[in-house]
C-alpha cells in the first residue's frame, strides 16, 4: 500500500467514510471514492496529491466523470 493510499484511507476515516477505492488519475490528483456506512449508494469523491487531500467539488466531480483532464478547462 502506497503513501497516498494510506493518506486517502485516513482522510476517509476522519470524515466517517469507509470502503476507500482508487477511482482514476485526474490532472495531478489521484481520485478516490468512498461511501458512508448509512448511504452505500452515494459515492463520495476526494482528490489526493503530494501536497493536499480534499473533497472534490460537484463541478470537479462532473468534469472528471465527463473526461476533462484539467481543473480550470471551462470554455
Amino acid at each position: 500500500m502506497g503513501a497516498i493510499e494510506i493518506r486517502a484511507k485516513a482522510y476517509a476515516a476522519e470524515h466517517g467514510l469507509e470502503g476507500v477505492r482508487f477511482h482514476k488519475k485526474w490532472h495531478k490528483f489521484d481520485v478516490y471514492t468512498a461511501h458512508s456506512s448509512d448511504n452505500l449508494d452515494q459515492l463520495i469523491y476526494f482528490l489526493v496529491d503530494d501536497e493536499q487531500i480534499r473533497m472534490a467539488t460537484p463541478s470537479e466531480t462532473e468534469r472528471f466523470i465527463q473526461g476533462h483532464h484539467v481543473i480550470n478547462d471551462m470554455p
